[in-house]
């Protein structure tokens, strides 16, 4: 069993949280949550209805101790679908996971 855990924590990340403890995740499968949600958004978008909830993981990014540090520990390289439908700056500065539109200009629910 420890050497399972030992080999299952390469593919492991995790981010300190404000409360005290870690949030822990499997990075492959949370890249595949996060863009299967952007995709969610974009045709919630299309059919004009409501949003659907976050995934767990940008839950637990706002609670995150450095959201900066956990959004680069989730997306070490910098590229992401993540990027576009929610305001990387009121994640890192606030906390707070504030929907973008997908076109520039738009509004959300048009």
């Amino acid at each position: 069993m420890q050497r399972l855990e030992k080999a299952m924590q390469g593919k492991l990340g995790s981010f300190e949280l404000q409360e005290g403890g870690h949030f822990w995740f499997d990075s492959c499968s949370a890249h595949i949550e996060l863009f299967g949600h952007a995709m969610n958004l974009l045709i919630a978008d299309y059919k004009g209805e409501p949003r659907p909830d976050p995934p767990e993981i940008l839950r637990a990014l706002t609670c995150a101790k450095d959201r900066k540090a956990a959004l680069e520990g989730l997306y070490p390289t910098g590229g992401s679908m993540l990027f576009s439908v929610y305001d990387m700056e009121a994640l890192v500065e606030r906390g707070e996971l504030v929907p973008r539109p997908f076109v520039a200009g738009g509004e959300i629910g048009e």
